[in-house]
């Protein structure tokens, strides 16, 4: 569990983080620049290591092709994975959990691009 909230903490704050080291580094904050790319492949190991500590956690064996598309298309794995291991009802709670949380990132990188906007 403890494994899990940190990788949740760190996709909160590299969330924020990246907008305002991006003005600090660069001067402007560009849309699908380079800092992008980055937090994105930082982004994907996050979700990762905190899907690997859910099926951990719940006892679940994946295949490639589950593994394969939490890399890929997690807003598509990880609702059937949360199925599979939860349930429907409890499946479909920890999908809108899910939604809820990357809209809580999205938030934050707004909030941390408003800051980056005012160092500049």
């Amino acid at each position: 569990m403890r494994s899990k909230l940190l990788a949740l903490g760190m996709l909160a704050v590299l969330s924020i983080a990246r907008p305002i080291a991006e003005a600090a580094a660069t001067g402007r904050i560009d849309s699908m620049g380079k800092f992008d790319l980055a937090e994105t492949f930082v982004a994907i190991t996050l979700v990762y290591w905190w899907y690997h500590a859910d099926k951990a956690e719940h006892g679940y064996r994946a295949g490639p092709l589950m593994n394969g598309g939490v890399i890929v298309l997690a807003i598509v794995a990880l609702p059937i994975y949360f199925v599979r291991t939860r349930g429907w009802k409890k499946g479909a709670l920890a999908s809108l959990a899910a939604l809820t949380f990357l809209g809580l990132t999205l938030g934050l990188e707004e909030l941390g691009e408003w800051i980056g906007g005012v160092l500049l």
